[in-house]
This record gives structure tokens, sequence and C-alpha cells, in this order.
């Protein structure tokens, strides 16, 4: 009786043993990936600001050029650009200078055409 105990605890042991075993490991969690640094939203701005005054038709007007990184991007920059000008086209024209800008992600183009 004694001999069957033994055999059956072993038996156990032995299961048990192997159970244990074949659980696969779980592997260490990759690191997070690293986030982009923020841009640097003034400098965006006023290279958006210098794209402008470049432009023969924009130059005589004084457009404000403010940036802000995206909320949940921080790498990206958004423009607001403010002001008036004489036409909708150099409003329009505005606009297309700057999403050309480098670290540019979105245009705020509130210039107000006067016509």
């Amino acid at each position: 009786m004694k001999q069957i105990k033994l055999i059956a605890t072993l038996l156990t042991v032995a299961v048990l043993a192997t159970a244990c075993s074949s659980v696969p490991e779980q592997k260490a969690a990759a690191p997070a990936p690293a986030e982009k640094p923020a841009a640097d939203a003034a400098a965006i701005a006023k290279a958006v600001k210098v794209a402008l005054d470049a432009d023969a038709t924009l130059k005589a007007f004084d457009l404000k050029v403010t940036g802000a990184n995206d909320k949940k991007n921080p790498s990206k920059v958004d423009v607001t650009i403010d002001g008036s000008v004489d036409s909708g086209e150099q409003m329009a024209q505005a606009g297309m200078i700057a999403e050309q800008v480098k670290g540019v992600q979105y245009v705020f183009n509130n210039i107000m055409p006067k016509n």
C-alpha cells in the first residue's frame, strides 16, 4: 500500500513538473518606440514668414505667422497666418506657400481679402 501511495505521489510530481516545463516562457515586452522630438514651432513659423516675404505680391502686406506643435504629434507644426491682402487669390497664394514649407502640417489661413 505504501508503494502505491509513493508511486502515485511520484507520478503526480512528474506530471506537474512536465506541465510546468511545457508553459512557454514569456518574452520581455519590446521597448516603446521613441517619440520623435518636438519640432521647433517658432523656427518653422519664421521660415513660413520668410517664404511669404520672398513672394513679390505678398511682401507688401504685413502678414503675421505663428506656429504651434500639434498636440497629437509634436514633431509636426500647425501655422496660423493673420492679416489682410487685396484679393482672394493672394490669400490662397499665401496658404499654398505656407503649406510647402518643410515641417508644416496644417495652415490656418486667417487672412482677410479686402475685395
